[in-house]
């Protein structure tokens, strides 16, 4: 694994978190509320500001993005995405 600092770890989730949940059609509000939250300002702000979610956050995301939490720590297509 390649090493990262914690700012561009942050920076690759809050980017990944955002893809997988345009790719899964849900809103914000909606991932918030699916991960037991009233409304989007916590997804908002993983998303725009790289926010550090606790383990069980990560679980709770993933599971209602329909991945796994490898999946959603698999920063590998984000050069991809940047290019397109």
């Amino acid at each position: 694994m390649e090493k990262t600092t914690i700012s561009k770890f942050k920076l690759d989730l809050a980017k990944r978190i955002k893809f997988l949940r345009k790719k899964a059609g849900l809103t914000q509000s909606a991932l918030a509320i699916k991960i037991g939250f009233k409304d989007k300002q916590i997804v908002n702000t993983y998303e725009l500001k790289g926010a550090n979610p606790t383990a069980y956050n990560l679980v709770l995301i993933a599971q209602a993005l329909n991945v796994t939490v490898d999946e959603l720590l698999d920063f590998s297509e984000l050069d991809e995405l940047n290019t397109k």
